[in-house]
């Protein structure tokens, strides 16, 4: 199970190239609810919550102006 959940990771890092991180650091900039991971997990996005989220699941959401990236 570690082994397949390693593979999975690498793969994912190769997929993305560039120095890019799979998952990073944010800030909710405004209150925004409920939000749903990839495993089930919801998470309150709340004004001033810190979150460690997948780069992909929240892009969106920096665009929006919902998340700020925290570079730390």
């Amino acid at each position: 199970m570690f082994c397949e959940k390693a593979i999975e990771i690498i793969r994912e890092l190769h997929r993305m190239g560039d120095g890019q991180l799979p998952a990073f650091n944010v800030r909710c900039l405004k209150d925004h609810g409920e939000f749903e991971i990839d495993d089930g997990t919801i998470i309150l996005l709340k004004k001033n919550s810190q979150h460690f989220l997948p780069r992909w699941k929240c892009e969106q959401l920096i665009r929006q102006g919902v998340l700020e990236h925290i570079m730390s």
